[in-house]
């Protein structure tokens, strides 16, 4: 008969992906995770397969959330370049921003699992279709020339997508990352581009 687990799955994995997502995968020992999670080091093996497991669905668990929010903002119809402007609106920095845990591991590519760094680049790929799908209706409606390069434009867009998360650790301002996204807006021109 096996014994009674004291403690809780979802809390335990919601403050591994908070230590990973802080720390990095590298930058977090074992202990540091017994300590946070409250699992002793048996139990972490069991329950997750140890730490390449645990950092595993930390991030699958983060993703679920990235992939929602992607979804929302930038899935809605009608499609067009305002919500694009809304996705970038929404971003906001914080005094302890850490980053963002899948832009983290994507910078984490020598020491993280392959199958980590799949998951982090499907992530991107699937934003990058999103941004796409939006810069094409925009191309369709006549809000964005037809002559723009909209496979690069949604390049450019995860590039900055990206870009604000590693700048929000260096410079966690909202001005400044509103006043980043202009400059694009006005690549992205704010009406249809004459002919």
């Amino acid at each position: 008969m096996g014994r009674k687990k004291t403690y809780d799955r979802n809390e335990a994995l919601a403050r591994a992906r908070d230590l990973f997502w802080a720390k990095g995968y590298e930058g977090t020992h074992l202990e540091e995770l017994v300590a946070a999670t409250g699992v002793n080091r048996f139990s972490l093996y069991a329950e997750f397969g140890g730490k390449e497991g645990l950092f595993l669905e930390a991030l699958t668990d983060y993703i679920e959330g990235a992939k929602a929010t992607y979804d929302d903002l930038l899935g809605r119809e009608p499609a067009g370049l305002a919500n694009i402007r809304d996705y970038f609106a929404s971003i906001r920095f914080t005094r302890d921003y850490a980053g963002c845990f899948l832009i983290n591991t994507l910078t984490e590519k020598h020491v993280v699992a392959a199958e980590a760094f799949k998951l982090a680049r499907r992530t991107t790929k699937h934003a990058q279709h999103l941004f796409l799908r939006n810069l094409e209706a925009a191309q369709a409606t006549g809000e964005l020339h037809r002559e723009r390069d909209a496979d690069t434009l949604a390049k450019l867009l995860v590039a900055l997508d990206q870009g604000l998360a590693i700048y929000g650790i260096v410079s966690p301002s909202n001005k400044d990352k509103d006043a980043i996204f202009a400059q694009v807006d006005l690549l992205l021109g704010k009406g249809a581009l004459p002919a």
